[in-house]
């Protein structure tokens, strides 16, 4: 499985002057979104129309990964694309993550809170001293997919192997049918 989503990968991430136009024309198995729209000068690295250049990818049979903070300070058309959006994060703290199929487990986290648009399918939940989040939710636009994962902020969340098996098993989504 891991073959069929990286072959063709596209990391949306730190290059400043990306043209995500030429990206995008290459037609990438996957794209993924990790990381906050500003940059190091306090500018947004994606816009508004280039959120509609990456619509029109998803619509057109694209899928497109939202990872963490791939969900924080982007424009609303973005937040309708993906069906959410980033609200806050308290300190780091113990964050009990729960799924639809009964499977939990339990990291040191930035626990998000987010804030959901439109018609989105709930697969995660989260929960710390702070209250309760979604963590995890899927959504299909056309013939496109869209993936959002809050979980994971450092080296410790990411080597959690309970987390790479929730990872794994949210990514098979896109080549299943």
């Amino acid at each position: 499985m891991n073959e069929v989503l990286l072959k063709n990968l596209a990391l949306l991430d730190l290059v400043k002057d990306q043209n995500i136009d030429l990206v995008l024309h290459e037609e990438p198995d996957l794209v993924v979104i990790g990381r906050s729209n500003l940059n190091e000068d306090n500018s947004r690295w994606l816009n508004e129309l280039q959120v509609q250049v990456l619509t029109g990818y998803v619509k057109d049979g694209g899928k497109l990964f939202v990872w963490h903070a791939g969900l924080a300070g982007y424009p609303p058309d973005y937040t309708e694309l993906v069906g959410g959006r980033f609200i806050f994060h308290p300190q780091r703290a113990l964050v009990k993550y729960f799924s639809a199929d009964g499977s939990s487990f339990e990291i040191v986290d930035e626990h998000y809170f987010v804030e959901l648009r439109g018609n989105v399918e709930i697969f995660l939940w989260s929960e710390s001293n702070c209250g309760r989040s979604t963590a995890g939710w899927k959504k299909r636009l056309e013939r496109g997919k869209i993936l959002a994962l809050t979980p994971a902020h450092d080296e410790e969340g990411l080597n959690d192997e309970r987390f790479r098996s929730l990872l794994v098993k949210s990514l098979r989504w896109f080549v299943e049918g």
